[in-house]
């Protein structure tokens, strides 16, 4: 039996006034005791037809004093309710249904939007049913979303305001960055990007070093790829080009390396973490019509971006050998995507009482974890966001660039070689940080932003490490170097 909860109204509910009343979640399905938070759910106008979906939780702390955060998951086409139930978000759902609380949840220190984007997204839609994005059409969407809740929340007007998230988030954040740039009446002050598809070059490169260096690769592999794609066999990553070479020896050698790498059933976004491959070749078989919500779901997700496996390691890595990687696995939206079961969430989500405790419509369809019709017609345009996130710091917007140290999809080394290109000065020397005594990462700062990596983190963060996200997103926020 799932518990009806009435949530708590803070003061800060009174100084906002009634513009998102009917927003409010009084209750939702599985959880017990009561909420010291208010949560709202509801929608947000962006261009003309479309209605992004957002969840807000105010903070625990000082709701009327704490920073406000926007989170975007990536993909494109994944929904940011990934982020609320399986990462930094304050639920944790649990095999049964039932919600236990996060002791980690990032709505410890501040408040917190979790925006669907673009629509076609989880519970986002369009009124035409056109769900054929790019990256300019998604960012400005998001930038007159954030002005739509912000018409609604107004007393969160001159709160400092942070984006954050993470994988394709790497693409969303800063090309939504410059744009806010433009905004003076919103308190725009810095973003955080983990695991960020920054710069598809340089992952495309560092991808197959991470791989050797990583034990997926024996040295006569690695030694017949640097003598075959670097000049004058020069290891140094200046002088290798592994993503678009045209050399018939250095495309070969990168197709049996990516040949084996593809075929061994490893989960990209967490090396070391197991592949939950028990019912890969099972698709989605949802009841629409079943009322007591005992529907069987088989999906599997690559978290934040499942078709990123897809793009880096197909389009990018293998640009030079027009050669198609194995995709029997990669399927979505009534299919499965590769090591991460998705199961429980989609049934939950897609329960006709959580949407109407989420205030979702019942005309729409059953929430998905990826859209593949989003995906399948994104346009990406930019493969590099050096110059958006650049303009950003030079305009006084505070960085921090993170990455899972386990994740081969979006690696640590690629967003690393993109945060020292940018060409700030760094400041003080490449050094461990540390919660509860134990080395959490490694960080150095530059001149406006840092990079930092966590020790023994896939993908997605603040779900592998819980602990040490809130710890480096609780000293950004308070201005504070990780060491």
């Amino acid at each position: 039996m799932f518990l009806v909860v009435t949530l708590l109204f803070s003061c800060s509910f009174i100084l906002s006034g009634q513009a998102f009343s009917d927003d409010r979640v009084t209750s939702l399905p599985g959880l017990s005791g009561k909420l010291d938070f208010n949560m709202y759910s509801g929608y947000l106008d962006a261009s003309p037809g479309t209605h992004l979906h957002y969840v807000f939780v105010e903070s625990e702390n000082d709701p009327a004093k704490d920073p406000l955060l926007l989170w975007l998951n990536g993909g494109p086409g994944c929904s940011s309710l990934l982020g609320f139930f399986t990462e930094q978000g304050p639920f944790r759902l649990n095999g049964n249904s039932s919600l236990d609380r996060n002791p980690y949840a990032w709505n410890k220190v501040a408040n917190v939007i979790f925006l669907e984007s673009p629509s076609g997204v989880g519970y986002s839609y369009s009124d035409s049913g056109n769900y054929t994005h790019d990256d300019d059409s998604t960012s400005l969407d998001a930038l007159l979303a954030i002005k739509s809740w912000f018409n609604k929340f107004q007393a969160f007007k001159y709160h400092a305001f942070y984006l954050t998230g993470e994988s394709y988030a790497g693409v969303y954040i800063p090309t939504l960055s410059v744009r806010l740039l433009e905004e003076p009446d919103i308190n725009y002050v810095g973003f955080a990007i983990g695991n960020g598809y920054l710069d598809q070059y340089l992952l495309g490169n560092s991808m197959l070093r991470f791989a050797y260096y990583h034990g997926l690769l024996d040295s006569q592999t690695w030694n017949t790829i640097v003598s075959s794609c670097c000049n004058h066999g020069d290891e140094s990553p200046d002088s290798c080009n592994f993503a678009t070479n045209t050399n018939p020896k250095c495309v070969d050698i990168v197709n049996k390396a990516n040949t084996f790498i593809n075929k061994i059933s490893l989960n990209p976004y967490a090396i070391y973490e197991d592949c939950k491959t028990s019912a890969s070749s099972s698709s989605v078989m949802l009841d629409k019509k079943s009322s007591n919500h005992s529907t069987k779901v088989q999906s599997y997700r690559a978290k934040s971006g499942w078709h990123l496996i897809r793009n880096t390691i197909n389009t990018v890595f293998h640009k030079s050998s027009h050669t198609k990687v194995n995709t029997d696995n990669e399927k979505v939206a009534g299919q499965t995507i590769p090591c991460v079961d998705d199961t429980n969430l989609i049934n939950y989500l897609s329960r006709s009482d959580v949407r109407d405790a989420l205030k979702i419509p019942s005309t729409l369809p059953d929430w998905t974890d990826c859209s593949e019709t989003v995906s399948s017609n994104y346009k990406m345009q930019y493969p590099s966001l050096k110059k958006q996130v650049i303009a950003s710091i030079k305009a006084g917007k505070r960085g921090l660039i993170y990455n899972g140290d386990t994740d081969m999809v979006c690696d640590f080394l690629g967003d690393e070689w993109f945060s020292d290109q940018l060409g700030f000065k760094q400041i003080g020397e490449y050094e461990p940080w540390y919660v509860n005594n134990q080395v959490a990462g490694f960080v150095k700062h530059y001149q406006g932003f840092a990079y930092a990596t966590i020790r023994g983190s896939g993908h997605t963060v603040p779900e592998y490490r819980p602990a040490a996200a809130l710890y480096m997103i609780e000293k950004f926020l308070a201005r504070n170097k990780l060491v």
